[in-house]
């Protein structure tokens, strides 16, 4: 089936192009309306224009030509203007007069695709409901038969697969108790990222019960230090590039190992080649540079 049609749209009457206003406009200042109308919806502006973006707006020779004509007909405002009805956004844009009349508001936008995502969620329980009610004749007569052949003294190639995925199901590591104590080298890893990331010019997030389990994975599962993956935590947070990828501790422990390797290469060329230099020597590397080096390489 295919998929349901969630673009906007305007509303545009069909005397349009006869209307004494775009007349007297012309046509390159009517196309420039209709193009204004379709950038405030799809933008959620509420009909302002910025008037920087009106040469972008059009394909028309003047383009403020066509919005001086379409200020002159009443069909835009400047951005401080005496009408009530429209808003008034200031002196660097422009507004469609009676925008908001005709077409829908952003917030009336947001409350549709709202709905229509509550929508969607409903359906895809029902969807599941029933896929799993269709399952359910099925799921009895395997495990009608799955029962005979354990009382005959057999066990089928399926069930040592199932046997086999409970072990290592139960080999895994597991989740952590709503009730378990404050651990102090995962509260201190969460703590420094989420300052790191707020130094960085991000609103500080907040350290959430997934932050400190993919944390608590990074040490005990991956075997990495506290101390090792606050080193990975600074360096990639004096990368132009790494900055902007590492801001959760489950980034954190996907690409700890490309970290590692990438900091373990920036050494090796900060490090002069001879016969004395020592695997692990930073003699030849800045103050900032050993402040960040990588205990983690």
């Amino acid at each position: 089936m295919a998929e349901k049609d969630k673009r906007t749209y305007v509303k545009v009457h069909d005397g349009l192009p006869d209307h004494p206003k775009i007349i007297e406009a012309g046509g390159e200042a009517g196309w420039l309306y209709i193009c204004g109308l379709a950038y405030a919806s799809r933008q959620l502006t509420d009909g302002v224009i910025p008037k920087r973006l009106v040469p972008r707006l059009t394909d028309g020779s003047k383009p403020e030509a066509s919005a001086s004509a379409l200020l002159r007909v009443g069909l835009w405002h400047e951005g401080v203007h005496d009408c009530s009805r429209c808003p008034q956004p200031g002196p660097e844009a422009y507004v469609i007069h009676d925008y908001l009349d005709h077409q829908r508001s952003a917030s009336e936008v947001a409350d549709l695709r709202a709905k229509r995502s509550a929508a969607g969620q409903r359906g895809g329980r029902r969807s599941g409901e029933s896929r799993r009610a269709a399952a359910k004749p099925e799921a009895n007569d395997e495990a009608l038969a799955s029962h005979l052949v354990k009382q005959n003294g057999s066990k089928t190639e399926a069930e040592t697969e199932t046997e086999t995925e409970v072990k290592e199901k139960n080999s895994r590591t597991p989740a952590e108790p709503d009730d378990s104590p404050i651990r102090h080298d995962v509260e201190r890893v969460c703590k420094h990222l989420a300052t790191v990331i707020e130094k960085g010019g991000t609103r500080r997030p907040a350290v959430t019960k997934k932050w400190r389990t993919d944390i608590r994975l990074l040490i005990d599962k991956d075997g990495v230090t506290a101390e090792q993956a606050i080193a990975a935590i600074d360096w990639a947070h004096a990368s132009d590039f790494w900055q902007a990828h590492i801001l959760s501790p489950a980034k954190l422990r996907a690409k700890y190992e490309t970290l590692r390797r990438q900091a373990v290469a920036e050494q090796r060329k900060q490090r002069p080649v001879g016969p004395q230099t020592a695997p692990h020597d930073t003699s030849a590397m800045t103050d900032e540079e050993k402040k960040r080096a990588l205990k983690f390489g």
